[in-house]
Order: structure tokens, then C-alpha cells, then sequence
């Protein structure tokens, strides 16, 4: 596993001619060691573009990036994770609905950082305003690599509106074997090992919560159907426990304890927000096989 320099913020607070200064460190991405090799075998593409905030980064955004509050925020999600080494604000172009071109501020993968979801990309700056001109359409117009190497320059995708809900933008499926870079408790920890057959990942197009703004958890549980693969039959269960909590970002994982292959997942509609507060729509997509 590889971990990129520590990204360290100053802060100089001012008092008559005395000048205080203090530091705070960020968490890094984490890089996953291996690249499953299935990605060789799918079209690497872009899969939303989320308008999530119009001028509402919030002043907790610093965390990201010291000028994002105020900003509009705007998370791509990715099939592939993106290589780190050609990530650059410059490799992106957004138009408005009235034509405007506009550039990016700043690029981040925070907070989605953990290993094997550095598919999501928040992009930070102006792009147009609500309901007025709103951006329109993203465009890749600079060298942006996947992890294995294939390079997404030209590719476009529509923006999904300022008003609209948050959906499954991706999914796929694990299983928490000798390898897997396994966390038990705390922040972003996984599915309990002894009870989980198999892990569906699912990726929303932006962060989300419970529509009562809590985590999503035992409250939204039985609103995630999954279709399982058993020989040659297909059940529908639901997760048993919901993990992946308390990182503030668009990525949790549903807990199976059934054993078999998942084939797809669909979330009940009005179960999450986004930082908007728009209400999801029903939502379901096929479940991918990370390896």
C-alpha cells in the first residue's frame, strides 16, 4: 500500500503584530496495492456528474481545500479508479446551459480516500448557478489516466441537475478474504468478517445521508434489495448490516450474509439526502465483480 506526502494546511491567525500559526494535518488517499484485472476487460468511462452544491461548500471544506467554501461542489464518478499521478484541475472543462465555458479550481478524491474507491472525483470552483445557468455538460479535455493505464481525454457526460436526487452511480462485489486490508472499528470500517458472505459496494453520485440527516444505516437497511446468484436460481435478500459508515462520502457497503453471486442492487426511493437535501429517486444497477 502507498500513501502520498501528508497534505498540511497553515493557518495564520492575526492578532495586533503577533502571528500564530498552526497545522492540521489531512488523511491521504490510500492507494490499493493491486489493480483487479477485470478493469482491463470493461470500457473505462465516466458515470455521473453530480451538480451537488450551488455556492454551499461548506466551511468544513477547508478540510479539502482552504478556498472551496462558498464553491460549487461537483463529484465525478469514475468506472475505474484514477490514476493520482495524471489527476490535475486543468484535465477538466464544464458548459453551462448557456454555453459558458468554464475551468476547474481545484480536484480532489477526498473524501472518498479509502483503498479501491479512488473512482470518485470532486471537482471545486464555479460552473454556473441555479436555476438560471446551471452547468450543463463535463468534458475530459486533458491527459486523465485509469489505474491500469487507459487514458479518458475527450469523453463527455451531462450533468445532473442542481434539484435532482442522488442515484447509484456504480456497484460491486468482494469478499473479505486473507488479503483484503481488512478495518474492524472506527472510521470507514468494514462489514463484520465472521457474518459476511460477500460485500456489494455501492457508489452513490454524491455524498449522502439517512433523509433525517443521519448515517444510513439500520433505519434504510431493508430498502436495499440485492439479487443474488445461488446455482441457478435468483433470491432477493437484503443486507444485514450496512458498513463503510462515518467518512462523509458517497461510498457504503451492504453487509450479505446469504452466500452467492450479486447480480444487482436497488435502493428504495426517499431513503437518502444529499447535501442538498434532494430526496434519492428509486435507483438499481448491476453489481460488478471486483476481481
Amino acid at each position: 500500500m502507498k500513501r502520498t506526502k501528508s497534505f498540511v494546511c497553515n493557518l495564520f491567525i492575526l492578532l495586533g503584530l503577533v502571528a500564530i500559526t498552526s497545522c492540521m494535518n489531512v488523511p491521504d488517499y490510500i492507494l490499493s496495492d493491486k489493480v483487479p484485472p477485470v478493469d482491463k476487460t470493461r470500457e473505462p468511462k465516466m458515470l455521473s456528474a453530480f451538480f451537488g452544491l450551488d455556492n454551499g461548500l461548506t466551511p468544513q471544506s477547508r478540510l479539502i481545500w482552504r478556498k472551496a467554501p462558498g464553491k460549487d461542489g461537483m463529484p465525478i464518478v469514475f468506472s475505474h479508479e484514477i490514476d493520482p499521478q495524471t489527476l490535475d484541475a486543468a484535465d477538466f472543462q464544464i458548459k453551462t446551459q448557456k454555453g459558458e465555458i468554464r475551468g476547474v479550481e481545484f480536484v480532489s478524491y477526498k473524501p472518498a480516500v479509502e483503498e479501491f474507491e479512488l473512482r470518485t472525483i470532486l471537482l471545486i470552483g464555479e460552473y454556473g448557478d441555479y436555476p438560471d445557468n446551471e452547468p450543463a455538460e463535463v468534458t475530459i479535455t486533458g491527459t486523465l489516466k485509469t489505474r491500469d493505464g487507459r487514458d479518458l481525454k475527450g469523453q463527455k457526460i451531462a450533468v445532473t441537475p442542481l434539484k435532482e436526487g442522488p442515484f447509484i452511480s456504480y456497484a460491486e462485489y468482494f469478499k473479505l478474504d486473507d488479503q483484503y486490508p481488512y478495518v474492524e472499528k472506527g472510521r470507514g470500517c468494514d462489514c463484520p468478517k465472521t457474518e459476511t458472505q460477500v460485500v456489494v459496494k455501492v457508489v452513490w453520485s454524491g455524498g449522502v445521508r439517512s433523509k433525517e440527516g443521519q448515517e444510513i444505516g439500520e433505519a434504510e437497511r431493508k430498502h436495499f434489495h440485492v439479487k443474488l446468484l445461488v446455482d441457478r436460481d435468483t433470491i432477493e435478500v437484503h443486507p444485514f448490516q450496512i458498513a463503510d459508515l462515518r467518512d462523509n462520502e458517497n461510498n457504503i457497503d451492504l453487509c450479505i450474509k446469504e452466500a452467492g453471486i450479486p447480480i444487482s442492487v436497488k435502493a428504495d426511493e426517499n431513503i437518502a439526502i444529499d447535501p442538498n437535501d434532494d430526496l434519492n429517486p428509486e435507483t438499481e444497477i448491476n453489481i460488478m465483480s471486483r476481481w
